[in-house]
């Protein structure tokens, strides 16, 4: 979410070139910390550079066809490499949202070929937003949801969709103690789910077998998951990434390599992004 810092640097080295790179791990770049933590662990990193790094800085989703990437100001869409530009809107932003000062969409979640976006004013977060485009063109469909101001004291950094109770979440992204439910129909508030435990940092989350896995720019980098329904909060796996690494965006998506969830994060040069699959 908050990566906007980093972007004059990259804007100066994406004039030059982008790169791209790719690597399996055979073995987990995060420690377990209990038992529980020790089934999912890192099978593949891909890294990108400069140009490639800043289309894909924020947050990520999947049609199961095509990873969804986003910037703080525009969407790309590339086939599963990764890499193979697919269609690209470099200024996403709706005019009507960005005359009220909104300028870095979060992380973003697909539903039934749209992604939805969230976005808010980061200078002053008094007008956080849902916004709507069309999956494979990218455009904007005209349509968008102003959210409570009242739940998302700092911005809204992430959303997702929850496609099988027809609901969608965001949260506050620091020290959320409860958890924002809206219809996916018309995105009224349905209610707010007390957290068992306050989570912090937020940058992402997506549902998975019914649980939401959220991913956290904590110390350790963890990923919690929250049952919806109830509320509870269970830490699954701490990622332990290199210092000064910022982690980001979360979507999920069975690939070969037995990757379930996919995190971005921000190298600590502040100038790649690698992208993460993780295997339970």
């Amino acid at each position: 979410m908050k990566w906007g810092k980093m972007s004059g640097l990259l804007l100066a080295g994406v004039l030059t070139f982008g790169s791209m790179s790719y690597a399996a791990s055979g073995t987990p770049s995060s420690v377990a910390a209990t038992a529980a933590q020790a089934s999912w662990h890192e099978v593949s990193v891909q890294t990108f550079s400069l140009l490639d790094a800043f289309e894909r800085g924020q947050g990520v989703a999947t049609d199961g066809a095509a990873w969804m990437f986003n910037s703080t100001l525009g969407l790309l869409r590339t086939a599963l490499d990764g890499q193979t530009v697919l269609a690209r809107n470099a200024a996403a932003i709706p005019l009507a949202i960005a005359l009220k000062g909104g300028d870095h969409i979060g992380d973003v979640s697909y539903y039934d070929g749209k992604i939805y976006a969230p976005i808010e004013d980061s200078k002053n977060y008094q007008h956080p937003y849902i916004a709507i485009y069309d999956a494979k063109t990218l455009k904007y469909t005209g349509k968008s949801y102003e959210l409570p101001l009242n739940l998302h004291p700092g911005g809204v950094p992430w959303v997702a969709v929850d496609a099988d109770r027809g609901q969608v979440y965001t949260a506050a992204w620091s020290n959320a103690t409860v958890l924002n439910v809206f219809s996916l129909s018309d995105m009224h508030l349905i209610k707010t789910v007390p957290l068992t435990q306050s989570i912090d940092r937020i940058q992402g989350a997506e549902v998975y077998n019914g649980l939401l896995y959220a991913s956290s720019d904590n110390e350790a980098q963890t990923v919690y998951t929250i049952d919806p329904d109830t509320g509870a909060v269970a830490a699954a796996f701490d990622r332990h990434l290199p210092n000064g690494t910022e982690a980001q965006g979360i979507a999920v998506l069975p690939t070969a390599d037995g990757a379930i969830l996919h995190i971005l994060d921000v190298g600590a040069s502040r100038v790649t992004i690698n992208f993460r699959g993780y295997a339970p």
